[in-house]
C-alpha cells in the first residue's frame, strides 16, 4: 500500500503534466472526474479483497488449498462483476457523471465526456487484476503482489504516458490507461494461470 501511494502520487504528477502540454486546464479538471469515478470503482474491488483476504491467508496457513482456490475464484468473480457494472455505468451515462461535478462549462462537459469512455473503456478489466494482487499478497508472495499492483498504474502506465501523447496528442493521454490495463492483464493472466497449475498440485 505504502509503494502504491507513492507510486500514484508520481504519476498523477505526470499526468496532470501530459494533460497540461497536450491539453488544457480544463483537461485537468477533466482528469478529476476520471480519477474520482475510477477510485469508487476500485475500492469497491478493494472492499471485495478485504473480505477475502483472512480467509484465503488463514486456508493458505491450514493448508486449505481447496478453499484457497475457491475463495480466489469467488473474489476474481465478484470484483469482476462490480468492474463490470462500472464499465456499463459509464459508458452510458457519461455526459450524466461530468454534469454531476459541473453542469456549466461546455468545455469541460465535452473534454470530460471523451476522457470518461476512452480512459475507462477497459475498466472492467481491473476487478481481476486488484483481486490477484491481493491473493498473491495474502500467500506471502509480496514480491509479486507488489509487481502485479504497480503493474498497470506504474510500470506500463508511464511509457504509454510518453509514447501515445506523442502520436494521438490529448486523446493519447487518456488512451495511455486502457491499454495499459490490457498489457498488464495480459501479464496478470499467465500468473494466474501457473497459480491454477499451483493450486492443483498441492490440492492432488
Amino acid at each position: 500500500p505504502f509503494a502504491m501511494q507513492i507510486a500514484a502520487s508520481f504519476v498523477q504528477g505526470m499526468l496532470n503534466t501530459q494533460l497540461v502540454k497536450y491539453g488544457n486546464d480544463i483537461a485537468v479538471a477533466a482528469n478529476g472526474i476520471v480519477m474520482s469515478i475510477s477510485q469508487m470503482i476500485l475500492m469497491s474491488v478493494v472492499a471485495v479483497n478485504m473480505a477475502i483476504q483472512p480467509i484465503i491467508g488463514f486456508n493458505f496457513g491450514a493448508r486449505n488449498f481447496e478453499r484457497v482456490k475457491e475463495t480466489l475464484y469467488k473474489g476474481i468473480v465478484f470484483g469482476s462483476i462490480i468492474a463490470v457494472l462500472g464499465f456499463i455505468v459509464v459508458q452510458a451515462f457519461p455526459g450524466a457523471i461530468v454534469k454531476m461535478f459541473n453542469d456549466s462549462d461546455i468545455r469541460l462537459y465535452e473534454i470530460g465526456t471523451r476522457g470518461l469512455r476512452i480512459a475507462m473503456s477497459v475498466v472492467f478489466l481491473i476487478g481481476f487484476q486488484v483481486v490477484m494482487g491481493n491473493y498473491f499478497q495474502s500467500t506471502g508472495k509480496a514480491k509479486l503482489a507488489m509487481f502485479i499492483s504497480l503493474l498497470r498504474q506504474v510500470i506500463v502506465l508511464i511509457p504509454m504516458l510518453i509514447i501515445l501523447p506523442r502520436y494521438l496528442g490529448l486523446d493519447g493521454v487518456w488512451l495511455s490507461m486502457p491499454v495499459a490495463s490490457i498489457i498488464s492483464a495480459i501479464i496478470v493472466t499467465y500468473f494466474f494461470r501457473k497459480e491454477q497449475v499451483r493450486l492443483a498440485e498441492l490440492i492432488d
